[in-house]
């Protein structure tokens, strides 16, 4: 969602609370505005930077606050998966998402992918496409790759959902109540998402989220055993 009268982009990556974050949003955003927003029919409810630049310039990255939300690889896997099966676990269709996202018009599971500035992969053809993997880079050189194309914004995490989007909220001098920041919508209460995963699956979010783990320091909590 974008903001002229606030100057804010709020980039809604999928199963991170962003749905409840957007009724907070929508009075701050004019008609034209809320085609990016989950407010529209057709809207691009989940626009990615690029979106955002092809649309208004790359002057925003400069003039407005942009922020997202993120969330543990693992437990987004599971949550959009239970979330697209009607609130259930279905072993094949979560196996489907983890390994084939993009095959099945899902979104690659790593937070970059909607944080990418410009194309840095190739298709078969050799034009130039989106990766659908951000592995771990072991190279100071490779951390600047990936540096330089992806646009850093400002980082809430989903674990401490409330109080940071409230520190935002304050900043953009937007009116809430913090109760109301805890009732989160779209919500399919499940065990742990550990309890879910098989371990090619917990090596497969692993690889493709590398670069997530690395600069966020998430880690798979596995508690299946206890």
């Amino acid at each position: 969602m974008i903001s002229h009268e606030k100057k804010f982009i709020f980039i809604h990556i999928p199963r991170t609370g962003g749905n409840t974050l957007s009724n907070f949003l929508r009075p701050y955003c004019d008609e034209e505005s809320l085609a990016f927003s989950p407010f529209k029919d057709k809207g691009n409810l989940h626009a990615t930077i690029r979106d955002y630049m092809m649309r208004y310039g790359t002057q925003i990255l400069e003039e407005y606050t942009i922020f997202t939300v993120i969330r543990n690889p693992w437990a987004r896997a599971l949550s959009w998966s239970i979330h697209n099966f009607g609130g259930e676990f279905n072993r094949d269709h979560f196996r489907e998402c983890v390994f084939r996202p993009h095959k099945n018009d899902f979104w690659p599971w790593s937070h970059f992918h909607f944080l990418v500035k410009s194309n840095t992969g190739k298709m078969p053809d050799g034009s130039l496409a989106l990766p659908i993997s951000y592995p771990t880079q072991h190279s100071l050189e490779g951390v600047k790759f990936f540096q330089e194309r992806i646009f850093f914004p400002h980082f809430i995490r989903f674990e401490n959902y409330a109080s940071e989007i409230a520190n935002i909220f304050d900043k953009l001098k937007i009116e809430y109540n913090f109760n109301d920041l805890n009732v989160k919508s779209n919500n399919h209460p499940h065990e742990h998402y550990s309890h879910y995963y098989l371990d090619d699956e917990i090596k497969e979010i692993r690889e493709v989220c590398g670069f997530d783990l690395q600069m966020f320091g998430y880690t798979f909590d596995d508690r299946r055993n206890k």
